[in-house]
C-alpha cells in the first residue's frame, strides 16, 4: 500500500494537533488497531504529536494552571491555550538535541530542569521579542481586570526555575508553617522582586493557579512579609489585589443568590444556591482569621455589605421554606360540634408532585448552610425555624394517625403515604428521632390494619 501524500501527511498531522488531550489517547489506540503503511504513518503521527505533549507539559509544567479558567470564578491570570502551542512551536525551535532529556523526567531536579529552564526563556524572548508571532489576537485587557498580556507571560516565564522549587512547599505554606518556612517564602518573593518589580505579585498569581480553593491563598498572601496581615500594609503593595479579586468575586455570587433565589426553588438551583453561600463563607471567614481589617476601609465595608445581603437572602430562603412545608402538608379548618372548629391535618392533599420536591429542596438546603448561617449570623433563625417544623410536622404526623386509627380516613394508604413525606421532611432537617418516631407510628398503624 503506498505510503501517504505530502498533502495527506500534513492534513492529518494538522488533524491529530487539533485533537483535545483526552482523545488523543484514544485516537492513538483506534489507529494501533488498524494494519497497513497508511495506518502505520499515522500512527507514527500520533506518537510524535503525544511525545511532544509530554515534553511540553514536563517543561512547562509550573504555568500550565494559568492556560485553564478557574472552576470558582475567581478573576485571575488565564492564558489562551492556543498561546501556549505557539509558544512551544516557537520555543524548539534549534533545540531539538536538549527535547529528549524531558523525557521520563521523574525527579524534582536533574538535567531536564537545565532543558526545561532553557526553554523557559527562550519562551520568554519571543513573547517579548515576537508577541504577534504567538498572539496574534491580542487585546489588551481594562484596567480593572488581571494583566493577561504576552509581557505578563514572559515575566511568568521567567520565573519558571523559581516556581518549581516553590511548589512542592505550597502545601505547607497554606497550612501552618513555622517560622523556617515563613521565612522561605519571604525569601522566594523576594528573590522575584529582585528580577522583576512584578515579580512578588507574578509568584502569587502563578502559586494561586495551583490552589482550587481561593480562600485558602489567603493565608499565602498575608504571609508574604511581616506586615502583610494588615489591611493598611496590605491594600498599598500589589498583593492587595488579591483580596480585591476575592471580594469582586463574593460580590458577584451575591447577587447570583439573589437572583436565583428570586426565581426558582427548584433542587438543582438550591444545589447551587448552598455552594455560592459556602464559599462566600469560606472567603468571608478567611478574611476575618488571616487579615486585619479595618470597619471603616472599602475592604470592610465591602465584607460587611455582603455579610448583610446574604443575611437577608438566608432569612427569605429560610420564610420560604416554612412556606413550602406548610403548603405541601397543609391544615384545613374542620368543623367538631356546631360552630366549633379546629384546624387539622388536610388528608386528601398531594402525596407527591412540585410542592413537595420544593419544599424538600429548600429544607435540604437550610439544613446544609448550618456552618455558613453561624458566618452571616443567620444560626438562630435556622435552629428555631428547626425547632418549629419539627413541632408542626410531628404534629401533623401524629393528627393524621390519630385519624387513620379512628376510621376518619377515607384513604388509608394515601394517609400513609403523607405521614411518609412528613417522616421524610423530618429526616432532611435532620430532626432523626421525630422521624423515627413518625415511622414508628406508621409501621404499628399499618400492621393493626392489614390485621
Amino acid at each position: 500500500m503506498p505510503s501517504l501524500s505530502a498533502a495527506h501527511h500534513a492534513a492529518l498531522t494538522a488533524i491529530v494537533e487539533a485533537c483535545p488531550d483526552a482523545s488523543l489517547g484514544m485516537l492513538g489506540a483506534a489507529v494501533a488497531a488498524l494494519k497497513g503503511d497508511k495506518a502505520a504513518e499515522l500512527a507514527n503521527i500520533v506518537a510524535a504529536e503525544a511525545r511532544d505533549r509530554a515534553r511540553r507539559g514536563t517543561a512547562f509544567a509550573p504555568l500550565l494552571p494559568l492556560f485553564q479558567p478557574r472552576a470558582d470564578g475567581v478573576p485571575a491570570l488565564v492564558f489562551p491555550a492556543l498561546v501556549l502551542k505557539r509558544v512551544w512551536r516557537e520555543a524548539v525551535q534549534g533545540e531539538e538535541e536538549f527535547l529528549p532529556l524531558l523525557d521520563g523526567a521523574v525527579t524534582i531536579d536533574g538535567e531536564w530542569t537545565l532543558a526545561a529552564d532553557r526553554l523557559c526563556a527562550k519562551a520568554a524572548a519571543v513573547l517579548r521579542d515576537r508577541p504577534r508571532d504567538v498572539w496574534p489576537e491580542f487585546q489588551r485587557p481594562a484596567d480593572d481586570q488581571p494583566p493577561i498580556t504576552p509581557t505578563e507571560l514572559a515575566g511568568c516565564f521567567d520565573l519558571t526555575p523559581l516556581v518549581r522549587g516553590a511548589l512542592p512547599r505550597l502545601p505547607v505554606w497554606l497550612e501552618r508553617p513555622d517560622d523556617n518556612q515563613l521565612a522561605g517564602l519571604r525569601l522566594l518573593i523576594e528573590d522575584c522582586m529582585t528580577m522583576s518589580p512584578d515579580g512578588g505579585r507574578r509568584m502569587i498569581d502563578i502559586l494561586f493557579a495551583h490552589v482550587a480553593d481561593a480562600d485558602r491563598m489567603l493565608r499565602v498572601v498575608t504571609r508574604t512579609s511581616r506586615l502583610a496581615d494588615r489591611e493598611i500594609t496590605l491594600s498599598h503593595s500589589d498583593m492587595g489585589v488579591f483580596v480585591e479579586r476575592l471580594l469582586t468575586s463574593v460580590q458577584a455570587r451575591v447577587q447570583k443568590i439573589a437572583g436565583v433565589v428570586r426565581s426558582s426553588l427548584g433542587e438543582t438551583a438550591m444545589l447551587g444556591v448552598v455552594d455560592d453561600v459556602n464559599w462566600c463563607a469560606g472567603v468571608l471567614a478567611e478574611m476575618d482569621l488571616s487579615l486585619q481589617v479595618r470597619p471603616d476601609s472599602s475592604w470592610g465595608k465591602a465584607a460587611r455589605m455582603a455579610r448583610v445581603q446574604v443575611s437577608g437572602q438566608l432569612s427569605g430562603l429560610m420564610k420560604s421554606a416554612s412556606s413550602a412545608v406548610h403548603a405541601a402538608l397543609p391544615m384545613k379548618r374542620q368543623v367538631i360540634t356546631g360552630r366549633m372548629t379546629r384546624m387539622s391535618p388536610w388528608l386528601e392533599a398531594p402525596a407527591e408532585g412540585e410542592p413537595i420536591e420544593a419544599a424538600a429542596a429548600l429544607l435540604a438546603a437550610v439544613a446544609a448552610l448550618r456552618g455558613a448561617a453561624v458566618t452571616f449570623g443567620c444560626e438562630a433563625d435556622r435552629s428555631g425555624l428547626k425547632a418549629e417544623l419539627t413541632d408542626y410536622l410531628s404534629t401533623w404526623s401524629d393528627e393524621a394517625l390519630n385519624s387513620l386509627s379512628d376510621g376518619e380516613a377515607e384513604n388509608p394508604d394515601h394517609v400513609l403515604r403523607l405521614i411518609g413525606v412528613a417522616a421524610r421532611f423530618l429526616t432532611v432537617i435532620e430532626a432523626l428521632e421525630a422521624a423515627r418516631a413518625v415511622r414508628r407510628r406508621a409501621a404499628s398503624a399499618e400492621t393493626a390494619r392489614l390485621g
